[in-house]
């Protein structure tokens, strides 16, 4: 446990000072508490927080998620999400439905995976937003080693104006520290088809602990 805090802390400091040059860069940093029950469901409490530019906290958000596993290749879940966006004078606070469905299988060595997330919400000025997200994700279990290595890739469509408004690009790595811990940081190119910047630069760290 102490490694694994050293690493985190060594990581954030690190990714502030990279982000403090530039003007579109982003440290992520997510932690996930996860209890498994009646063996095939689990129940996580998920606090994420965002830094941006000069790590001055941008947004943070909490999920309660359920996740349920009917066949061993599938996995349901369904989230209640409390995110803020961070105001010079009054934060902006929206409560969301996340629900997702994935499909996940073994190829050899490679893990490929496609997940569906629907996400709901009335934004701040009471209209109701709607958007579908899926996603494409490929993990490799290197022989010998804890270290997992994957790619990802995700795409944003708005259900309400029925358009595609970004994307998200991941390179990362997850790494188990027993039967308990596991760590993971990945680089993030998030991309936005309309809007004064197009693009950000996102180093991201997680954290997951079974309870």
């Amino acid at each position: 446990m102490k490694k694994i805090s050293i690493l985190i802390v060594v990581a954030v400091l690190s990714f502030g000072k990279v982000s403090a040059k530039t003007e579109n860069f982003g440290t992520w940093i997510e932690l996930e508490f996860t209890k498994e029950f009646l063996k095939r469901f689990e129940f996580s409490i998920i606090p994420d927080f965002r830094f941006q530019d000069d790590f001055s906290l941008d947004k943070y958000q909490f999920d309660a998620r359920l996740g349920y596993t009917p066949l061993d290749f599938l996995e349901v879940a369904a989230a209640y999400r409390i995110k803020t966006n961070v105001k010079n004078k009054e934060n902006e606070v929206t409560h969301r439905l996340v629900l997702d469905a994935t499909l996940k299988t073994d190829v050899g060595r490679f893990t490929p995976s496609f997940r569906t997330r629907f996400v709901t919400y009335n934004d701040v000025d009471g209209e109701r937003v709607s958007v579908i997200r899926p996603r494409i994700k490929i993990e490799y279990d290197i022989k010998g080693s804890k270290i997992e290595p994957y790619t990802r890739y995700e795409t944003y469509r708005d259900l309400v104006n029925n358009e595609f408004t970004g994307g998200r690009f991941d390179v990362g790595f997850t790494r188990k520290m027993g039967d308990l811990h596991r760590v993971g940081i990945y680089y993030r190119l998030q991309h936005y088809y309309s809007g004064e910047s197009n693009s950000i630069n996102i180093i991201g760290i997680d954290y997951r602990f079974k309870i």
